[in-house]
C-alpha cells in the first residue's frame, strides 16, 4: 500500500500544513503543542488514520484521553478519518481510544485474572468503603492523633491515599514521618486487595509497578501493542507520566498533544514541565 503522504494532501483531507505535517511525522516520540481550538483531536485521528493505512496493525494502537466523552469523540473522528483514507469503519473497535484508568482496568486483568472479579471504587464509594471498615483500618487512632472530627477524617485520608499513589509515594516512607497515617494506608492497601476493590489511583499504581519490575505478565499483555498517543498531555500527574514511559519502553512511538498554558489540573499533580521537558527525557 501507498504511504499516507503519496496518497493523500492536507487538502484532501482538510488539514492544515501543520496539522498535516504532524499527521504524516514519522519520527518515533513527537510533542505536538497545539491551543484550544486548533483541531488537536483532528489532528490525532488523522495520524491513527495514518498509521493504518501505512500497514499498522488497529489492535497496536493505545489512545489516551481524560475523560470518556473525549474518548467517544476520538471515536468518532477516527472513523471519519477512516473514512477519508479508504479503510473499514469498524477498524476503530480493534482499538483502546479510552481514558488511562480504563486501560489499566484491562491491562491488571490481562496480567491476572484476580483483577477481573474486583469492583472499582471511585471517589464517593473510597470514602464509603474507609467508614465502613473505620475502625479495622485504624482510622480512629489516626483521628484521635490529630484530634479531628470523623468525616473530616475520612476525607484527609482519602486524599492522603490518593495522593501517595499519584505521586507514586513509599507507604514505608510515609509511615516513617507520620506513623497512624502511614499505619493507615498500610491496612487500606492491604483490605482494598483482600475484599476485592481498587480504585482509580491504585489502579495505575499497580501497572506503573509492574512496568518498572519488569513483570513478564505485562510484557504478554503488551505484546500486540505499538504506538500510543496522548491527549491533554499537560494535564498528566507524576504516576501517569511514569506510565506513559513505562509503556513506550515497550512500544515502537510516542505523541502527546498538549499545550501547558491549558494546565488546570495543577491542584491534583499535573506538572507543566512533562511538556517542557519531554526533548530532554
Amino acid at each position: 500500500m501507498p504511504l499516507f503522504l503519496d496518497t493523500f494532501t492536507a487538502t484532501d483531507i482538510s488539514l492544515t500544513d501543520d496539522q498535516y505535517n504532524a499527521v504524516v511525522d514519522d519520527t518515533n516520540e513527537i510533542l505536538c503543542l497545539a491551543c484550544a481550538g486548533s483541531g488537536k483531536s483532528r489532528t490525532l485521528s488523522f495520524r491513527i488514520a495514518r498509521l493504518i493505512h501505512e500497514g499498522a496493525k488497529p489492535e497496536s494502537i493505545i489512545a489516551f484521553t481524560f475523560t470518556e466523552k473525549a474518548a467517544e469523540s476520538i471515536k468518532r473522528r477516527v472513523a471519519s478519518a477512516l473514512e477519508k483514507a479508504g479503510l473499514p469503519v469498524a477498524l476503530v473497535g480493534a482499538m483502546y481510544i479510552g481514558t488511562i484508568h480504563a486501560f489499566c482496568q484491562n491491562l491488571l486483568g490481562s496480567m491476572n485474572a484476580k483483577y477481573r472479579q474486583y469492583e472499582v471504587l471511585d471517589e464517593n464509594r473510597l470514602k464509603l468503603f474507609l467508614l465502613s471498615r473505620y475502625y479495622e483500618l485504624g482510622l480512629n487512632i489516626l483521628q484521635a492523633s490529630r484530634n479531628a472530627a470523623m468525616f473530616q477524617t475520612i476525607v484527609e485520608v482519602s486524599n492522603a491515599w490518593k495522593m501517595a499513589n499519584d505521586e507514586m509515594l513509599s507507604l514505608e516512607d510515609i509511615e516513617q514521618e507520620d506513623a497512624p497515617l502511614g499505619s493507615c494506608l498500610k491496612n487500606i492497601n492491604s483490605r482494598l486487595n483482600s475484599d476485592q476493590y481498587i480504585d482509580f489511583s491504585l489502579m495505575i499504581r499497580l501497572v506503573v509497578e509492574a512496568l518498572e519490575n519488569n513483570n513478564p505478565e505485562i510484557d504478554a499483555a503488551l505484546e500486540s501493542a505499538s504506538h500510543l498517543m496522548v491527549d491533554e498531555y499537560q494535564d498528566v500527574n507524576i504516576s501517569q507520566e511514569r506510565l506513559i514511559r513505562g509503556l513506550y519502553s515497550h512500544l515502537d512511538s510516542l505523541f502527546v498533544v498538549g499545550d501547558d498554558d491549558q494546565s488546570i489540573y495543577g491542584w491534583r499533580g499535573a506538572d507543566g514541565r512533562n511538556i517542557i521537558e519531554f526533548d530532554l527525557r
